[in-house]
């Protein structure tokens, strides 16, 4: 089978594509794309995550750099995604690679793959290399002993924790932090978020409890994904004591993704934690800048952004395309509805750490509750209501709801003015009262996503109803049908 790139890097199923022999070729393939830029002196940055087997799977990846001559930098113990990409930018190294498959289930492990500078790979040089790696034949891998790699210095192992932390650090108002002492309840869904926010945590006096914060490959039975559904725990442990926790925090199994409950328990969708955020910087923080969001984004920011006097600039899918919004503007933040979010000045990539600080630092500074600020800005710009849904589809049907999609006339889907049709990413549609609707093909599995947002609930679930029932009635006749 074929190593495939998906939007960070590549996934697949331990033992069944996601092998030692994969491992070893992936590695050689960024190997060669290192030499042939000239950049092997700088070396490469490695780290993995709590996965079955991730440290072997790292190591083996380190023998092949250590055999082409490229220096590595492998992290000890097992770190967030986003401490990998902070080394690759602290060290100038060529390249920084995780083995992780984030969010995943545990039968899945992958690689996450940065350039220089922490930089996400931009399409062109994903589609390269999962060509020139799927060309590498086994005689063409090199690689060596890791000790001896070790013992020749070309393998050094190296904890980056206390120095990640301390720039998260710098990155908030501690002094508010430690005066507040607020009381925090953290899951890191087994993940490897736990070391770097509980560190966080205690250094800003605050009062914590933590969950599910051993280390297990098999994330307690459960996918490392932190969602309404998977965080009930947490909601109920705050429900059932008001007024114990000033917040629930929760990270993904690689620590880059973040999610959030408020003091009464109710789950914060990350759009709308995206949005307190972006409200934050501007009006308390007196920040100035433009805000970057995907097409499958809460439009709210649009209106946080216009109210003070800024722009929302929208990308395709991927946070590649976040990044490259972040560097191409004046943005001081980005983000995407699955809760990863980018600051200026820090990462170009998803960092549920920095985030999770300045979530406890707008506490601290505005001095109200989650509940309080949430209400404040409902008030200000609104509610939005918004859907996420997923079409899954046979093999070899792809191309018939490709068709499907690009021939639907908005108008059967919701009767009402269309403003604008967007076809960046998928197509999207917009309409006069604030509803949007977006349809996707995902990247790595066979669905069709569907978002709808309107300010309306019951509009937002009519639109949702219509466009399933339409894509059923399209698929249910004949390829040929042209009128949908």
């Amino acid at each position: 089978m074929m190593i495939r790139f998906g939007t960070g890097g590549w996934r697949d199923i331990i033992g069944e594509n996601f092998t030692f022999d994969n491992v070893r070729r992936f590695s050689q393939g960024v190997a060669n794309h290192i030499i042939e830029s000239g950049k092997e002196k700088q070396g490469v940055v490695i780290g993995y995550d709590n996965r079955f087997m991730a440290e072997d799977f790292a190591k083996a990846s380190s023998a092949v750099f250590a055999a082409n001559s490229i220096p590595v930098l492998l992290l000890t113990p097992s770190v967030p995604t986003p401490l990998v990409n902070f080394v690759t930018i602290e060290e100038k190294t060529a390249a920084g690679l995780t083995f992780t498959a984030s969010h995943n289930p545990y039968i899945y492990n992958g690689i996450k793959y940065v350039r220089e500078h922490g930089l996400p790979a931009t399409e062109e040089v994903t589609t390269e290399l999962q060509e020139s790696i799927n060309k590498i034949p086994t005689s063409h891998i090199k690689t060596m002993e890791y000790d001896l790699g070790e013992r020749e210095g070309l393998i050094k192992r190296l904890d980056y924790h206390d120095e990640f932390i301390t720039f998260i650090e710098s990155q908030v108002n501690m002094d508010k932090l430690k005066e507040a002492k607020l009381k925090v309840l953290y899951d890191p869904m087994f993940g490897t978020g736990v070391n770097a926010i509980s560190t966080l945590l205690v250094d800003a006096r605050c009062q914590v409890r933590t969950i599910h914060n051993s280390m297990d490959p098999l994330f307690g039975g459960r996918v490392p994904a932190p969602t309404e559904e998977t965080l009930w725990r947490v909601v109920s442990m705050m429900k059932e004591k008001p007024g114990d926790y000033d917040i629930g925090i929760a990270t993904d199994g690689d620590g880059d993704r973040i999610a959030v409950i408020d003091e009464n328990g109710e789950y914060v969708h990350p759009n709308e934690i995206i949005t307190l955020l972006y409200y934050y910087m501007l009006k308390y923080r007196k920040q100035k800048g433009a805000v970057v969001r995907n097409v499958s984004t809460t439009h709210l920011l649009d209106r946080v952004a216009e109210d003070f006097g800024f722009e929302c600039i929208e990308k395709p899918v991927g946070f590649k395309h976040i990044a490259e919004g972040m560097t191409q503007t004046d943005a001081i933040i980005g983000g995407e509805s699955s809760g990863g979010i980018t600051i200026k000045g820090h990462l170009l990539e998803k960092d549920a750490i920095l985030s999770a600080g300045l979530l406890l630092e707008m506490l601290a500074v505005t001095g109200k509750t989650l509940g309080q600020i949430r209400s404040e800005v409902k008030d200000r710009y609104g509610i939005r209501h918004y859907k996420e849904d997923n079409y899954a589809y046979s093999s070899g049907r792809k191309e018939d709801l490709k068709e499907l999609v690009n021939r639907l006339d908005p108008e059967f889907i919701y009767e009402a003015p269309v403003t604008k049709t967007n076809r960046m990413d998928g197509v999207k549609w917009e309409w006069e009262d604030g509803t949007w609707c977006g349809v996707r093909f995902s990247g790595t599995e066979p669905l069709l996503r569907i978002i709808v947002e309107s300010p309306e609930e019951e509009i937002q679930a009519s639109v949702l109803a219509n466009l399933r029932q339409k894509i059923d009635a399209a698929l249910s006749v004949s390829k040929n049908t042209k009128s949908v």
